[in-house]
């Protein structure tokens, strides 16, 4: 069979298609989201004083990178029913792929908070802040810079990471792809229509990963400008 150029661009532009993209642009921000508070949390009890935290993450960070997110999914759809414990399509997606997300945005943000001269620490409790106003207030804002480009990476791969949820029944971009394959038999065509709405999605991504890229830039300039002149 060719390619057909007709069913290509008949699905392309169905609304479902566009429909199923949108839905899983908004399944990648929230599980992203839910990743990146998760994370925050375990990159503090990575870097506390208190060895039992340092575990916790640890442990954690070693189980949810260590296992395909793929068998963390069906544990939590097909596994914790044994346990009692129901959760819908959507609960059991946003619960895995944000738990999934947490595990890799701890590391990278660790890695920014570390990235920062300790002496911005000790600055800022010299003039009284505590430790937590100190990480929100000095550190986290510079480490953001650092952050960013990993974080950018991170939700990229995140728009493809999505696509696990059609294993779970869930209606993304992938599941509306099978289930229009499904009805028409063309395989080539519809996955070429899934194709370029992945890559439309992950292009408008880089450009908003520049952006605040660029604002992050911004913003770390007049703090380095007045660091200068309160040392004249």
């Amino acid at each position: 069979m060719n390619f057909s150029v007709d069913v290509f661009v008949e699905y392309l532009f169905q609304s479902r298609f566009a429909i199923a993209a949108i839905v899983t642009l908004l399944i990648a921000i929230a599980a992203q989201g839910i990743g990146v508070i998760i994370g925050l949390v375990l990159a503090l009890f990575s870097l506390s004083r208190f060895s039992a935290l340092r575990w916790i993450a640890a442990t954690y960070i070693w189980i949810w990178r260590g296992t395909p997110p793929l068998v963390q999914l069906f544990l939590l759809f097909f596994g914790l029913p044994q346990l009692g414990i129901r959760l819908s399509v959507l609960q059991a997606g946003l619960i895995g792929l944000g738990l999934y997300a947490a595990s890799y945005m701890a590391e990278i943000i660790r890695a920014g908070i570390q990235s920062i001269n300790p002496d911005q620490m000790q600055a800022a409790r010299a003039m009284g802040f505590s430790r937590l106003q100190a990480m929100r207030y000095v550190i986290l804002p510079q480490a953001l810079r650092v952050i960013l480009p990993p974080f950018g990476n991170e939700f990229a791969s995140m728009m493809r990471t999505t696509a696990l949820l059609s294993v779970i029944s869930f209606e993304e971009l992938l599941r509306v792809t099978r289930i229009a394959i499904n009805e028409t038999y063309r395989v080539i065509e519809l996955y070429s229509v899934a194709a370029v709405y992945y890559l439309i999605m992950y292009t408008a991504w880089l450009f908003v990963q520049a952006w605040l890229e660029r604002v992050a830039a911004r913003g770390a300039a007049p703090r380095a400008d007045a660091r200068a002149n309160a040392g004249r």
